[in-house]
């Protein structure tokens, strides 16, 4: 009968062991899915700003363009008339 029980004892210790590890488990999930959806949330910000920062590139050069055809042409006008 004390083989039994220390047997028993043993499984049961075995399963304690067990549900720390799966709780200890269930709970670095749940703070990985926290830190991913953080990461996501940064990611979705940089996304945003890139293309912000882009829009506006695109914005000066065409804004440098159009200056330098104007110079250009008014150049142009003045040799012409002048």
């Amino acid at each position: 009968m004390t083989t039994s029980n220390d047997r028993l004892d043993r499984i049961e210790l075995t399963i304690e062991r067990i549900s720390n590890k799966v709780e200890k488990n269930a709970d670095a999930i749940d703070k990985l899915t926290s830190d991913i959806g953080r990461f996501n949330d940064r990611l979705d910000n940089y996304e945003k700003g890139m293309r912000w920062v882009i829009q506006l590139s695109f914005g000066l050069l065409i804004s440098a363009t159009v200056a330098l055809i104007v110079s250009a042409l008014t150049l142009l006008v003045k040799t012409v008339i002048g």
